[in-house]
């Protein structure tokens, strides 16, 4: 099971140890889940108050962008 919300960008690439990605058509977040194999989708919530769980990604990704680390 997914983490459901994070408080931010560094805790959800933290918490995965891995990038975070964002999609280029809007601002869903992907993160890459070692543990488990598998890509999963992060949004903002309204206000970007906190990062928060959608749903595993069973196809293909969108053309994406990478957002954390930075630099």
């Amino acid at each position: 099971m997914a983490i459901k919300t994070f408080d931010s960008l560094a805790d959800l690439g933290e918490y995965y140890n891995g990038e975070v990605f964002r999609s280029m058509d809007d601002d869903t977040l992907f993160v890459f889940d070692n543990r488990q194999y598998r890509w999963l989708r992060y949004r903002w919530s309204q206000g970007r108050r906190e990062v928060r769980f959608v749903e595993e990604v069973n196809d293909g990704l969108p053309i994406v962008t990478q957002i954390y680390p930075t630099g």
